[in-house]
């Protein structure tokens, strides 16, 4: 099964690159949006459990859609992507699954 992710930014191309790159893993599926209210729609119909903020995205609608997406899934890795080429996005992805996998086998011991 696929490790769904929504990737969000405001620009067109770099957005495209993005889900270029992520689509590359065969272990990984992703959406992208342009608009927070795109992003809603995918993340309810997708609850994909990694949300990739990339560029562009004003302090308001990160705030907003941050609060929304914790709300709706509480357990969703949301990852703030500022670029630097797929191998660190990849880095990211990875990190973030690694940390959240540490963090339900803490809980398991505990």
């Amino acid at each position: 099964m696929k490790i769904e992710i929504l990737a969000i930014g405001r620009n067109d191309e770099i957005l495209e690159t993005l889900l270029r790159i992520i689509n590359k893993n065969e272990n990984w599926n992703a959406s992208g949006s342009l608009t927070d209210e795109e992003a809603i729609r995918i993340f309810d119909n997708a609850n994909p459990a990694i949300v990739l903020l990339s560029n562009g995205i004003d302090a308001g609608s990160e705030n907003k859609l941050r609060n929304y997406f914790s709300s709706r899934n509480p357990c969703v890795i949301i990852i703030q992507h500022y670029g630097g080429g797929s191998g660190l996005l990849k880095n990211e992805i990875l990190q973030a699954l690694d940390a959240k996998t540490m963090q339900k086998e803490e809980k398991l011991l505990s």
